[in-house]
């Protein structure tokens, strides 16, 4: 293998290892505001369940 080779690999597995990296940034931010999403619903029951409880 020739330096320049080497330096292709060193290149592509760094390119690879970022990608991978922003991909479960943005993941991690979807997947954060889908949690948020069914806590403030599951919030929404409990105060309709204690309302009526109230009742």
């Amino acid at each position: 293998m020739s330096d320049h080779d080497i330096q292709l690999l060193a290149l592509g597995a760094s390119a690879g290892m970022c990608f991978m990296l922003l991909v479960q940034i943005v993941f991690g931010i979807i997947d954060d505001r889908r949690d948020r999403k069914a806590v403030r619903a599951a919030e929404a029951q409990l105060q309709a369940a204690r309302e009526r409880a109230d009742a």
